[in-house]
């Protein structure tokens, strides 16, 4: 699982209080993200210039750095869009290189999922590379529509991108992956999350009052920032055709409550066609839960070369624990990924939109 965020915003530039409101926002958001995933972090800002910025430290940690916050401070002069992600790696090394945002062509974009045909991929796009989300991107960068793209794809994906116009944002996702929106009008802003209580709690903390809507699924979502307006985003919708693949346990819901915040029913969400795609329960399932921690203690197990024996998982903190079977030391996932990949590391990718 990984974590999908960002925001899209009106040419008209901010006024500074608005700027430091949306920073805020935007921030918290960020951070929540972190709970799907922290093995790494990237954003990309686009507008007047692309640039990328790529780091394996976690979210809470990336968002205090220069690089996150020259990419906010464009919002000021230069950016229309910001696209966020922290990943949760599943094919390809722990490294600052394979992070999201990708560059794929003329698609700079991040993928929440899976790709399953990845062999299938690589032959028909003609393209190896070291994650499995590129090839998305590549099928997006090749083809005139997302019908066309969709037909190469085996995958779950909740996608965020932007191909050759710097003030489109896309959005889009099948029925195994969220995405939720927030637009506030008078910041003619539009939030984005994998998680709707993540764009929630953040708009509460800061006194902002706008819907959160859960994004249809097999719908492509064009949000053109030079036509958000003091009332809405003027969405383009684009239907397509995907059969998602059918799951037993529903791989978007999560055992603990954390940021869950104020969504205790799907009452408190609104879908652009009035049909709820968030169901949130208060009780777990417990067969869910025992697979959901048995396939995470596999992955942890895998990633660090470890016995998934010796991982446990402390719902109090919602953390990941490794005990050394040596000498019984209890060091968290955070610990042991630092210890294992380091965190000093940075990617910057400045690409110059053509004129």
């Amino acid at each position: 699982m990984c974590g999908i965020y960002g925001i899209a915003k009106s040419p008209t530039p901010y006024t500074k209080r608005q700027h430091k409101v949306v920073k805020k926002v935007l921030r918290e958001i960020a951070i929540d993200s972190q709970s799907r995933g922290s093995h790494s972090s990237g954003i990309a800002k686009v507008g007047t210039s692309t640039r990328i910025y790529k780091s394996l430290l976690p979210s809470e940690k990336f968002v205090d750095t220069k690089e996150y916050n020259e990419a906010v401070k464009s919002l000021l002069d230069a950016s229309y869009i910001l696209l966020g992600h922290t990943r949760f790696a599943t094919e390809g090394a722990i490294v600052k290189s394979n992070a999201h945002p990708f560059r794929v062509g003329n698609v700079v974009g991040a993928h929440n999922g899976c790709v399953y045909n990845i062999k299938e991929m690589q032959g028909k796009l003609d393209k190896q590379c070291p994650v499995d989300s590129q090839l998305i991107f590549k099928s997006i960068n090749d083809n005139d529509n997302i019908q066309e793209a969709v037909k190469d794809f085996d995958s779950d994906f909740a996608l965020s991108f932007v191909k050759e116009n710097p003030m489109v944002l896309y959005l889009c996702r099948e029925t195994n992956r969220p995405l939720h929106v927030a637009y506030v009008p008078e910041l003619k802003t539009l939030f984005y999350a994998s998680e709707a209580s993540f764009i929630n709690d953040a708009l509460i903390m800061h006194n902002l009052d706008a819907d959160v809507y859960s994004l249809n699924k097999n719908t492509l979502y064009a949000f053109d920032t030079s036509r958000f307006d003091d009332l809405k985003t003027n969405v383009e919708k684009t239907l397509f055709k995907y059969e998602s693949r059918t799951y037993r346990w529903n791989i978007n819901q999560y055992p603990t409550n954390r940021g869950w915040g104020h969504f205790k029913n799907a009452s408190q969400v609104v879908d652009y066609n009035s049909q709820q795609e968030l169901e949130f329960d208060d009780d777990i399932n417990d067969d869910w839960s025992k697979q959901w921690l048995n396939d995470e203690a596999l992955e942890l197990a895998e990633i660090f070369q470890t016995s998934p024996n010796s991982w446990f998982f402390d719902e109090s903190d919602d953390t990941w624990y490794y005990v050394c079977p040596h000498s019984e030391e209890v060091f968290s996932e955070d610990k042991m990924f630092n210890d294992k990949y380091g965190i000093d590391v940075w990617e910057e990718v400045e690409v110059k939109n053509a004129s």
